[in-house]
C-alpha cells in the first residue's frame, strides 16, 4: 500500500487529533494545490483536464474538524478511487 493510501486510511478514521500538515500532504500528494488562505478558510484545487475540484475548510488552531476531513476523503474518493489490495 502506497503512503498517499495509508495517509487515506488514517484520516478515513476521522481521528480528532488530525491536523493540517496530515490533510494538506494528502491532497498535495494527490495532485491538488494550495491555492490561498481567506481568513480561516483555506482553499486547495485540483484541475487536471476534464477533472476538477475545489475544497474550502476552515482550521480551528492546528486541527481540521471530523466534518471536513469526511468532505476532503469524499471529494478524493470521487477523483482517484481507492486502490484495491492485492490478494496474495
Amino acid at each position: 500500500m502506497s503512503k498517499r493510501e495509508r495517509l487515506r486510511q488514517k484520516l478515513r478514521s476521522l481521528p480528532a487529533d488530525a491536523d493540517m500538515r496530515d490533510v494538506q500532504t494528502l491532497l498535495e500528494r494527490f495532485g491538488f494545490k494550495f491555492v490561498r488562505t481567506r481568513g480561516r478558510h483555506h482553499i486547495f484545487e485540483y484541475d487536471e483536464g476534464k477533472r476538477s475540484s475545489q475544497i474550502v475548510f476552515p482550521l480551528h488552531g492546528n486541527k481540521v474538524r471530523r466534518v471536513y476531513i469526511r468532505r476532503v476523503i469524499e471529494i478524493v474518493d470521487v477523483l482517484f478511487p481507492p486502490e484495491k489490495e492485492q490478494e496474495d
